[in-house]
């Protein structure tokens, strides 16, 4: 026969309940032995939750968690929606919790993906589903427009939920729809960074930054640079910009390369910084070659730029290049294989360059 183990708060509980009170709670004892909830998480449960210390029966609690057991949840996520929302452990299962949770099934959530986003933010329980749930779940999915992306964008910013529909996200909508983005191209962004739906106006830094950048708004990269400020810690395009700026480029040529190659903003500052030490450093250009040839940006430093750049070198101190750097860097692979390896002489040697060359790429990475 099992001997059950009785929960005793610490000492620095006692103040409030007494050892043989705690011992003696029936939903400390059940959180404790079938979660191993600490003290001080039960204690903050009653807190939040005084009903839970005078349960007579476990009925309603052991509903909830198998409610969440046949939705997919784990024990280790059982315990935090619980700690985490303790007030709804009592409700009626039936009539008002599993609703909602049939609700996001009906939107796509199932199994795996219907725990993590209860796990993520257990407030969806405690949800209003009528006036709250329902339409803030019929809003995303029409700006979301693919269930797919719907899941995956809720799954990465579970607490949209937390955001009012009329006060913020609304709102919200349509503040970026002034910035010109509407319909596919708002998807789009969303698609990007579901977050920017907690977002009003940009911060005065930010519209700094995108009018000093000075993109055509009627440009594709208007747009890229709007939502990759948007999207972006300031303190880290700052830095990516001084970074620029210290490899040679003036403020005006480190503009042209963000309004061609906004992507850049989205780079990492190790990736940037890489770069332009490249062609500064191993390529020996001046650092406003990049402004002409910011396409350079696009390109794998590794596996693409760096072995390529070798046999180039080694063909020229053989006879010279027959085409330039530049060109060698962004053609097909399969054309700069037929046209500068196998064209050449001396291919069984370029071929053991290029091939020694990648294989340090694929190692590296």
């Amino acid at each position: 026969m099992l001997c059950r183990k009785l929960f005793v708060i610490p000492f620095h509980f006692h103040n409030a309940y007494s050892t043989h009170a705690y011992s003696q709670n029936l939903f400390s004892h059940f959180a404790f032995t079938k979660f191993n909830m600490s003290a001080a998480d039960i204690a903050r449960m009653f807190k939040w939750a005084p009903s839970l210390q005078r349960l007579q029966t476990l009925d309603k609690v052991e509903q909830f968690v198998d409610m969440l057991n046949r939705y997919g949840c784990s024990k280790v996520q059982i315990a935090k929606i619980m700690m985490t929302q303790p007030q709804i452990i009592g409700i009626s299962v039936e009539g008002r919790l599993e609703p909602k949770i049939k609700l996001l099934e009906d939107f796509g959530f199932q199994g795996e993906t219907l725990a993590k986003l209860l796990a993520s933010n257990p407030n969806i329980l405690s949800t209003s589903l009528e006036n709250k749930l329902l339409p803030k779940m019929e809003f995303l999915r029409s700006l979301f427009q693919s269930q797919e992306v719907l899941i995956k964008s809720l799954l990465r910013a579970s607490f949209i939920f937390n955001y009012n529909l009329e006060k913020t996200l609304k709102p919200s909508v349509v503040y970026w729809e002034r910035w010109g983005f509407q319909g596919t191209e708002l998807f789009r962004l969303l698609r990007l960074e579901p977050g920017i739906l907690q977002r009003s106006p940009l911060t005065p830094a930010q519209a700094i930054l995108i009018r000093e950048i000075g993109a055509d708004k009627e440009s594709k990269a208007y747009k890229y640079i709007v939502s990759a400020v948007a999207t972006g810690r300031m303190e880290t395009l700052k830095a990516k910009i001084e970074n620029l700026k210290l490899c040679g480029l003036t403020a005006e040529e480190t503009w042209q390369v963000l309004r061609a190659a906004p992507v850049v903003l989205r780079y990492s500052k190790v990736r940037v910084c890489e770069t332009m030490d490249f062609v500064v450093k191993d390529m020996e250009l001046p650092a406003n070659y990049i402004v002409k040839h910011y396409s350079l940006f696009y390109l794998n430093l590794e596996k693409i730029m760096r072995p390529r750049f070798i046999v180039w070198q080694k063909i020229k101190s053989l006879n010279g290049p027959s085409l330039s750097l530049f060109t060698a860097l962004t053609m097909t692979e399969a054309r700069f294989a037929r046209n500068i390896i196998r064209g050449h002489p001396e291919s069984t040697m370029l071929w053991t360059i290029y091939e020694n060359a990648l294989s340090n790429a694929y190692n590296h990475t």
